[in-house]
């Protein structure tokens, strides 16, 4: 009998520590797997597009004219501004690089054929031998480019940008010769002088700023604004015939600075490098 009560009793301590220690542990409750990094469609890549827009240019031109009238020589010096206006478009490739989350950096070239053209008459200065001549200058840029590194900071879908550079450009232009002698502009001798064309292709720096929107995870639409400028391009140009009678021959040498305004969009495809963790 008494076997039997410390063998119930013992049994009784038994239960007792192991509930008590069962009582004391905490739940365990299963934690679930983190979930996975959010990714994004990096800017990184190299792209390829076309554009379209308008131009705004303002010619300022000045020179001097030697030649001989009635086998007589003379020289004049001439100056003027002249504005031109039209449409353009062409394409551009480039390659960005996103050195860190929001900073993207990069260069891209670009190539533009143009119809901005103008026209303006000017005369030169009158000598003391009262030679005077007024002509009409038309000009127009037939195409130009531009190599130019860019900046620029991300927004989610929206990169602004700035950019600056190289640029050159294809200047064509033609004289005709209004009137020549000493009471000229206002009358005139009957000309037959021929008109003379020539052309430049002047080279300077460009400039701008604009933004790109990822419309589509590999296209990319832009509004961009460019400034162009070229000082100091040099021509040469020729006129020769009569004035009256009188045989007439002159050689002009030019000197031009040239301002281009551009605004234009564009829409490029980016072969991106794949997606990256989202650290934005």
């Amino acid at each position: 009998m008494k076997k039997i009560l410390l063998i119930a009793a013992a049994g009784f301590l038994a239960f007792g520590t192991v509930a008590a220690s069962a009582a004391d542990m905490a739940p365990v409750v299963a934690k679930a797997p983190p979930p996975p990094a959010p990714v994004y469609d990096p800017w990184t890549g190299i792209y390829i597009g076309g554009n379209f827009g308008s131009g705004l240019a303002n010619f300022d031109f000045s020179g001097t004219t030697t030649g001989t009238l009635k086998g007589t020589p003379f020289q004049e010096t001439f100056n003027g501004s002249r504005s031109q206006h039209g449409w353009l478009g062409g394409g551009q490739i480039g390659i960005n690089y996103e050195i860190m989350p929001r900073l993207v950096v990069g260069v891209e070239g670009d190539i533009d054929w143009s119809n901005i053209k103008g026209s303006v008459s000017a005369c030169s200065s009158k000598t003391a031998a009262g030679v005077i001549d007024c002509a009409t200058s038309a000009g127009k840029i037939d195409d130009f480019g531009t190599v130019r590194g860019r900046v620029g900071y991300v927004f989610d879908n929206l990169l602004v940008f700035g950019s600056g550079g190289f640029a050159w450009a294809r200047e064509t232009a033609s004289v005709t010769e209004t009137c020549n002698g000493a009471k000229c502009p206002k009358t005139s001798g009957v000309l037959a002088i021929n008109s003379a064309s020539y052309s430049a292709t002047p080279d300077g720096w460009a400039a701008g700023a604009g933004f790109e929107w990822r419309v589509l995870p590999n296209w990319l639409l832009r509004v961009e604004y460019l400034h162009l400028q070229f000082n100091h391009a040099s021509s040469t140009y020729s006129l020769n015939g009569t004035v009256g009678a009188a045989p007439f021959a002159s050689t002009s040498n030019v000197s031009a600075n040239t301002g281009v305004e551009v605004l234009r969009v564009g829409l490029s495809y980016l072969f991106n490098w794949g997606a990256e963790p989202l650290v934005r």
